[in-house]
């Protein structure tokens, strides 16, 4: 199973930054990466947000490397981490709202801690309150529905939900599900806030 290494970051310019980044794909695969998906910001156009796809190596190999991939970008300020690896991956992905989205779905990103209740590790518990609510995260409009547990804190995870419309995402922040209680502790201390945006691209990294 691969490493994700995930940022959530500003770019002064990001037509610039788009141009480097696709510019020094050539690289990446040396880097071990292979794959970037990158999203932007619904209200801040240079809020970006973006996950990586690496072949496990530990995360004390690999953070360096995209470490040095992020200044060659251009990045003046190089963000914390999340480095972890995908324990749910949830397919919902409600026909009827499939055509609702012309624009594509909306992608809602948090990175929290879920602390340990009752002996129940915080993931599995998570995992756990999802399944049960699968029924209701479809009927709000939820497609997918990713966990990604840290790898240097087992209490802290990373959470992609895909959203069908950005009217369902709204409605979804405002009063999200029982089950996405982690979100009250995105923005807290030093996690960012909330990720709200759309897919700029997925891209494959050649070589690889």
């Amino acid at each position: 199973m691969s490493l994700v290494l995930a940022a959530d970051y500003r770019v002064p310019d990001f037509d610039h930054w788009w141009a480097r980044l696709t510019a020094d794909l050539p690289r990446l695969p040396g880097l071990g990466a292979h794959h970037i998906v990158v999203y932007r910001s619904l209200e801040d156009a240079s809020r970006i947000f973006v996950t990586i796809g690496v072949r496990e190596r530990g995360p004390v190999d690999a953070l360096p490397r995209m470490l040095s991939w992020f200044d060659s970008a251009g990045v003046e300020e190089i963000p914390p981490m999340f480095a972890g690896q995908v324990v749910e991956k949830l397919e919902l992905d409600p026909a009827a709202d499939v055509a609702a989205a012309p624009a594509g779905p909306v992608i809602v990103a948090a990175i929290a801690p879920v602390g340990r209740l009752d002996g129940v590790e915080g993931p599995d518990r998570l995992r756990a309150s999802v399944h049960a609510a699968v029924a209701r995260l479809a009927a709000s409009g939820v497609r997918r529905f990713w966990i990604y547990r840290a790898l240097d804190d087992q209490a802290e995870v990373m959470i992609l939900l895909q959203i069908a419309t950005e009217r369902q995402a709204e409605q979804w922040i405002r009063h999200p599900d029982a089950a996405a209680a982690f979100m009250a502790e995105a923005g807290a201390g030093a996690y960012p806030p909330l990720f709200v945006g759309r897919l700029v691209q997925a891209i494959e990294v050649p070589g690889t």
